[in-house]
């Protein structure tokens, strides 16, 4: 398995690393880190500024590598890269040569899942890359291998059955089971032969499927945040799709703004 982590060397990016670190130890994978870099077109002098900035870069990459002490393991450095050009296609040019199988990144302004998914670097790359991401809040309290990891899903048909590809290769390596978490809202009560969700879940998460919860609420992503935080949840899994949760966080108004804070780290697959 291959981890992609970028960074900007700020402190927030170093807990996503460190959170990377933690996790690819624990699978046994392959973590690369990239630094992303843009020069100013109006700067005088490009060719000596981007050396400059470069050199900055490379320097800034030893001295967070260097940082990481016991999280590095001799048989199995990090692999680091430093890139010139726009962040965001960067990294899917990055993701698509080296085939990475995950992207952890760090959120930017805040710890609410509405913060991850807008105004962000997080956000762009949800929406373009077929990578699963793995964003991690600044206040994220756990590491993955003590804590369960619970599946979100709607009442909708999922049309890739290989969607759970990544975290069923987590919980494998972890020994941990995928919960199942449906929230039935009024769309669903008035639907009485609607399916709590596809029924084929059980099929592609395979023995890693853990228990169904099945709870009631009238605003779905308000209450997957309170079953997340109420029950040790380690990691969040979310769709990427039309008419999804995650479509929900991207129109959600200000009515709800103190919508799904949570230091809970959230997986966004894409379908």
């Amino acid at each position: 398995m291959k981890i992609l982590c970028p960074t900007d060397f700020s402190e927030h990016s170093t807990i996503a690393l460190e959170y990377a670190m933690n996790l690819a130890n624990a699978l046994d994978a392959e973590i690369h880190i990239l630094s992303v870099y843009q020069v100013n077109k109006t700067a005088t002098s490009l060719v000596s500024m981007d050396d400059i900035i470069r050199e900055n870069h490379e320097d800034e990459m030893k001295k967070l590598v260097s940082g990481l002490g016991t999280l590095v393991k001799k048989d199995r450095l990090p692999l680091t890269k430093i890139m010139k050009g726009s962040t965001v296609n960067a990294i899917l040019k990055y993701a698509k040569h080296f085939e990475i199988d995950l992207i952890v990144m760090g959120t930017q302004g805040g710890n609410s899942l509405r913060t991850i998914l807008l105004g962000s670097t997080t956000k762009k790359l949800a929406g373009k890359t077929p990578i699963p991401i793995l964003a991690i809040p600044e206040t994220v309290k756990h590491q993955l291998a003590n804590n369960k990891i619970v599946l979100a899903l709607d009442n909708k048909l999922l049309n890739n059955s290989g969607v759970f590809k990544v975290p069923e290769m987590i919980a494998k390596h972890l020994s941990q089971k995928i919960d199942i978490l449906h929230i039935k809202n009024n769309e669903d009560k008035e639907d009485k032969e609607a399916i709590p969700f596809d029924p084929f879940t059980s099929e592609y998460l395979g023995d890693t499927m853990g228990e169904i919860i099945i709870e009631e609420g009238v605003d779905t992503i308000q209450s997957i945040k309170n079953y997340a935080e109420s029950n040790n949840i380690g990691m969040l899994i979310m769709v990427r799709r039309e008419k999804s949760f995650l479509q929900k966080l991207l129109i959600v108004g200000n009515t709800a703004a103190e919508l799904a804070k949570t230091n809970i780290p959230l997986m966004i697959v894409p379908e």
